[in-house]
């Protein structure tokens, strides 16, 4: 009897709450089984196809934005390309015209005129070349006239070639060069062969100055025609090749104008050097073109959001000239610029215990060591 009531006694009976099995659902909290209840997720689920729709959408924009980006650029550089290339044919064109070969100069012009149709200074070239292809040479004039006019004896009558000879002397040394290339045209109307090698100089003369005083007024295409047509007669002299060449490198900076204001501002910065003043049919002098291209080549940079070197264009800008726009917006680039830098936090020295600041020490750098050559 004891030891059965010993042995009941060291036995422990079974506890019901913790042999039972635990239900999944009591170890959810009832906020967490709230949360996600059919009626949570019913109103959960538009939200999350919202967000997908709204990231579809900026992706959608993203890569339009990017493709009309891309066409953007394609078409810049078309247009830079037809522009050097247009140039190049223009250049040419006067090389043609140089060798009297107008029909190659004009299938180069027309192709300029194609390709770049706002190519400074091609349709008129291309009239001028027109013009002097359509004109009947002098042998060809003089055959036909004497075919059907003969000459009543072979002595000529040079009584009116030589007033338009003197007319050709006195326009000369009056310096009036349209008056002697007129008198010119008359005496070869007159009589082709009269004094042929001094009618020719004043020829020269002629157009080789008039050329120059066309390019000194602005009449770029007109002078570099003239000068073209004096060198068919002689080599032109230093100082007519150098304003020819001046000249054409104006033609071609101001193609480049509104297509590429890097390279007008390469151009017009040889020519405000050497020729500052000079200038097309627009006015503007290559030193104007020169300050304008600056600022404008800013604006093209701020508006990629680099403020701080459009402030420096437009600083080199107001160098050439002052201007109260342009002053205006370098000062917003200038803060734009300095907005736009990290701020740059100065180091404190910590303070001591005892609220004293101690000076910093100064180290005095030692002296180099000479270097002692190796024998």
């Amino acid at each position: 009897m004891d030891d059965n009531n010993e042995n009941k006694t060291h036995e422990i009976s079974p506890d019901p709450e913790r042999e039972a099995p635990v239900s999944e659902y009591e170890l959810i909290s009832p906020a967490e089984a709230s949360a996600d209840s059919p009626s949570t997720r019913k109103r959960r689920f538009p939200w999350i196809w919202l967000g997908v729709l709204i990231f579809v959408l900026l992706l959608a924009i993203g890569v339009f934005w990017g493709y009309r980006q891309g066409i953007a650029r394609r078409l810049s550089r078309e247009q830079t390309t037809a522009v050097e290339v247009a140039s190049e044919q223009y250049l040419l064109a006067y090389q043609d015209i140089s060798a009297g070969n107008y029909q190659n100069a004009k299938a180069r012009i027309e192709y300029v005129i194609k390709i770049y149709p706002q190519f400074p200074g091609a349709p008129e070239l291309l009239r001028s070349i027109l013009m002097n292809i359509e004109q009947p040479t002098p042998t060809a004039t003089l055959a036909v006239i004497a075919s059907l006019t003969p000459a009543p004896s072979g002595t000529p009558d040079t009584r009116s070639a030589e007033e338009a000879f003197k007319s050709i002397v006195a326009a000369a040394a009056a310096k009036q060069w349209q008056a002697v290339l007129d008198d010119v045209i008359a005496i070869q109307q007159i009589n082709y062969a009269y004094r042929t090698v001094d009618v020719n100089g004043y020829y020269y003369l002629a157009l080789r100055n008039l050329g120059i005083q066309k390019i000194q007024a602005g009449e770029l295409e007109q002078g570099l025609f003239d000068l073209s047509s004096a060198e068919q007669i002689g080599p032109l002299d230093g100082e007519a090749d150098g304003v020819r060449s001046w000249a054409t490198l104006y033609l071609s900076g101001a193609s480049f104008w509104d297509v590429n204001w890097q390279r007008a501002i390469e151009i017009f910065q040889q020519l405000k050097e050497a020729y500052p003043y000079m200038m097309d049919a627009s006015g503007m002098t290559a030193l104007e073109r020169y300050r304008v291209a600056l600022y404008k080549y800013g604006d093209q940079i701020a508006n990629a959001g680099d403020y701080c070197t459009a402030y420096q264009y437009y600083l080199r800008s107001l160098a050439v000239g002052p201007d109260a726009n342009v002053q205006a917006t370098a000062e917003i680039y200038k803060q734009n610029c300095e907005s736009s830098r990290p701020t740059q936090v100065t180091p404190t020295q910590p303070t001591p215990p005892d609220g004293t600041l101690t000076p910093p020490t100064e180290v005095t750098p030692a002296p180099p060591t000479p270097e002692i050559p190796t024998p």
